[in-house]
């Protein structure tokens, strides 16, 4: 009979699964070992992270990098001569002020009068041929944000960040 030898009468098969049963709990136990030491070598790793100074520069850092909200302040129309090759020429432009600091723009407001003075200065001593290129027009926006934080007396950090042209026009 076939049944008689498929029987497991014996402690044969028995031994075998303890066997391989035991095998499977000891990987499962030297798993969750190797995981727990990975885990808890992770963690020390983030919670010592060294000086406390080096954690405080790193939490400025951050700080640093939150995004800044721009504020605009409109300049009113300038509208400048210039002499050039013995003709009056003219230039005119709308410009925005940009800040981060609100304070800056309140009081580039209130001496918005000192402002169009400094930039109407600084436009009548422009050669009218280097403001045609990209190069002079860049220099001249660069030379009106220095004037500007100096009309305020601001310093850049604090005052205006950059000028906007809205338009530009040479005639």
């Amino acid at each position: 009979m076939a049944g008689k030898d498929n029987l497991n009468l014996g402690g044969d098969a028995v031994e075998v699964e303890e066997k391989s049963g035991g095998k499977g709990k000891l990987i499962i136990i030297l798993v969750a070992v190797v995981v727990l030491l990975g885990g808890g070598a992770g963690a020390f790793f983030f919670l010592s992270g060294g000086d406390s100074a080096e954690g405080e520069e790193a939490v400025e850092e951050v700080v640093e990098e939150a995004p800044k909200v721009p504020l605009y302040l409109d300049v009113e129309k300038l509208l400048v001569n210039l002499e050039h090759g013995g003709r009056t020429r003219y230039v005119q432009a709308e410009m925005q002020l940009m800040a981060y600091k609100q304070e800056a723009v309140d009081q580039a407001t209130r001496d918005m009068p000192a402002i169009r003075d400094a930039l109407i200065t600084l436009f009548s001593q422009q050669d009218f041929a280097a403001l045609k290129t990209i190069e002079g027009k860049d220099k001249l926006r660069a030379d009106a944000l220095v004037a500007v934080n100096k009309s305020l007396g601001l310093a850049p950090a604090d005052g205006i960040q950059k000028i906007y042209f809205e338009n530009f026009v040479l005639q």
